[in-house]
């Protein structure tokens, strides 16, 4: 077995050393052709954010002592998988995109014409295609993108990561107000009913037996008054008040070097492909030469 590969091998070398000069041109011709390929692709450079989400929690609860002195619900502390995975949807949200794309005039800037077919569709594919947003091994979230202004790259990887603290946070607003609104109907609506009470009990005897069914009732409505003020101060601090939702780690920066293309890369494939079509071809032309002959 071993001398039938030594021989086979032997075999190839041989046929390479015999159809060297045809091998070694077609291979010439892949190295300058994907020199010059590789120096006409726009170079791209690439910056990135590297960021940890926060423990997610509600402005009011942030304030108060029990969330202070508990370790395990801290805002200062690092989300877990979860938070991470808010975070990377949130980073897709179409209002993050739309901003960035209106900011940076991303049509423009990718050279792409508003008259021709599809333009957004273009727009959003070049938008996918360099800019991404991937969890890391340490369940932190990267922001990368690519471009051929490294200082825009830089920019628009830093907006986004200012972005998103917004974004996250007009969302629980959103929520937040309308709870607020709720609570604070609630609210209203009990101030009255307790209003309601004390005119009865003014027009009342305190002989009367109403009295003092009244009187208690005056007492647990206003006990519910307490609590409901505390609910209403809490759902205000959240529907007017923001945390910042992220820690980060790393901003981005105008790259020195570009990270695409790696022409010796492009080099490199292209002629050890040339090289391998350019044996199968002669080798091909070979056989169809033998079975010409036989014929």
């Amino acid at each position: 077995m071993q001398e039938n590969y030594n021989y086979n091998s032997m075999d190839i070398i041989q046929f390479i050393f015999k159809h060297k000069w045809p091998i070694i041109v077609v291979t010439l011709i892949a190295v300058i052709a994907s020199v010059v390929v590789s120096y006409m692709i726009t170079p791209k450079f690439k910056s990135s954010v590297i960021l940890f989400p926060k423990t997610q929690v509600a402005a009011s609860h942030a304030l108060t002592t029990s969330e202070l002195l508990d370790p395990d619900d801290h805002i200062m502390n690092f989300g877990d998988e979860e938070a991470t995975e808010q975070l990377i949807q949130t980073l897709y949200s179409e209002e993050i995109r739309f901003k960035i794309i209106d900011k940076f005039d991303l049509l423009n800037h990718y050279k792409i014409n508003s008259t021709s077919s599809y333009p957004m569709t273009k727009l959003h594919d070049e938008f996918s295609k360099n800019i991404r947003f991937k969890r890391t091994d340490y369940m932190a979230i990267q922001i990368e993108v690519m471009d051929s202004d490294p200082q825009m790259a830089a920019n628009i990887a830093n907006e986004i990561a200012l972005l998103l603290d917004s974004s996250l946070n007009k969302m629980q607003k959103n929520v937040a107000v309308e709870i607020y609104n709720m609570v604070e109907n609630q609210h209203n609506k009990l101030k009255s009913e307790i209003n309601l009470i004390e005119e009865s009990i003014k027009n009342i005897s305190k002989t009367d037996p109403k009295y003092i069914s009244l009187s208690e009732q005056l007492v647990n409505e206003n006990k519910r008054l307490s609590d409901m003020k505390s609910k209403l101060v809490e759902a205000e601090v959240n529907a007017t008040q923001s945390l910042p939702r992220k820690f980060v780690v790393a901003n981005a920066y105008a790259a020195e070097k570009k990270s695409y293309p790696v022409r010796w890369v492009i080099c490199a494939v292209s002629t050890i492909s040339a090289f391998i079509f350019a044996v199968l071809m002669m080798l091909f032309i070979e056989r169809y030469k033998d079975l010409i002959i036989k014929k």
